[in-house]
């Protein structure tokens, strides 16, 4: 029997979800500098740079063989499934119409991955969250999905203060979601934002509905902006 998977996951999420996640429509996006960090196995990246938009991800599991981040991101999708349909309750199935159906959406995400980053390894830079290898400003929009707040348990104050001070040194736009715990909570760091601001930093904070919620109460998204 193999041994739980702890998070963070190296998992795929759909182009689709992406755009539901962060409220993007594609038509506002041309000719904007994009970056998905951390964009694990998503594939925002391949279809949005297929298309002719700019964009790049970054995580610190690139670097990798394709096969190995392929075989870990399969990984972690089927043991995500399992135990979402342990869970079935905490979750609007509404997007996807079933676990099954997610299961095969994101296996199928995590292939058109691992395609991309096989023959476009350009669009794929390894980096740390806490010193990303960007310049000033270097992007114009940075989505950065299901990493900060979400795992508020077991990333600290100190991580996600550096990690939001880096995304906003790099993009001049950051979008992040979900703003939610496991359990569908608010943040508290991301409830701090909301009402104080990033202290010491001169960003705006705002908190926006998504037409997306997956995990209950996941329906936000914030935005800050430089």
């Amino acid at each position: 029997m193999k041994e739980p998977v702890e998070g963070p996951l190296f998992t795929a999420r759909t182009c689709r979800e992406y755009l539901k996640m962060f409220n993007l429509n594609p038509r506002d996006l041309r000719g904007l500098r994009i970056l998905d960090c951390p964009g694990g196995a998503s594939s925002f990246t391949p279809i949005m740079a297929a298309a002719g938009f700019h964009v790049r991800s970054c995580d610190i599991m690139y670097g990798e063989e394709p096969g190995i981040l392929g075989e870990k991101c399969r990984e972690h999708i089927m043991a995500l499934t399992e135990a979402l349909k342990r869970m079935k309750d905490a979750f609007k199935w509404d997007f996807y119409k079933s676990p099954d159906e997610m299961l095969e959406k994101r296996l199928q995400a995590c292939s058109c991955f691992e395609k991309s980053y096989r023959r476009n390894p350009d669009l794929y830079i390894r980096g740390d969250l806490m010193d990303l290898p960007f310049d000033d400003g270097e992007f114009d929009l940075v989505v950065s999905s299901h990493l900060l707040f979400i795992y508020e348990h077991r990333l600290d104050r100190k991580f996600h203060r550096k990690a939001l001070e880096e995304l906003t040194r790099v993009g001049s736009e950051v979008r992040v979601y979900p703003i939610v715990r496991e359990n569908g909570e608010l943040a508290d760091y991301a409830r701090e934002l909301i009402n104080n601001g990033m202290r010491g930093v001169d960003v705006d904070v705002d908190v926006v509905e998504v037409d997306y919620e997956f995990r209950r109460g996941g329906n936000r998204m914030l935005i800050l902006r430089r």
